[in-house]
């Protein structure tokens, strides 16, 4: 009996990394050896920060930007803490970005942007 492939969104979190990973290294696999062990270690970072976002953004979309908050006796508005934490996941991912097109010869660097940012702002069909 063949064994059906899972969709991605049925993956856990640490599959979909390791999906994301085998991907994103895929662009970077005639680098120099010296090259390369920064690469897997970046495309590593760059698959666990894209899994992050995508849970981040599942969540602030369910929610409320401005989210009611009681302490106590306080009461008070506040930002969601997930969009915090996604504003401060997006730069990191910029980071990364910038540092694996930087391992990449000029002529490649322009192509590979696209795809890096190609493969993780797809967006994903809704039922």
């Amino acid at each position: 009996m063949a064994s059906r492939k899972k969709a991605y969104e049925d993956l856990e979190t640490a599959e979909k990394i390791k999906a994301k990973e085998k991907k994103i290294k895929k662009l970077f696999h005639g680098l120099p050896p010296e090259k390369a062990q920064f690469s897997d270690t970046l495309c590593y970072q760059f698959a666990v920060t894209t899994v992050t976002l995508e849970r981040l953004v599942e969540e602030i979309n369910q929610g409320e930007l401005i989210e009611n908050f009681e302490q106590g006796a306080q009461k008070f508005r506040r930002e969601n803490p997930a969009l915090k934490s996604y504003n401060t996941t997006i730069k990191s991912f910029t980071a990364l970005v910038k540092s694996l097109l930087d391992l990449l010869p000029d002529t490649s660097q322009k192509q590979a942007g696209e795809a890096l940012l190609d493969f993780a702002a797809k967006p994903r069909a809704r039922p």
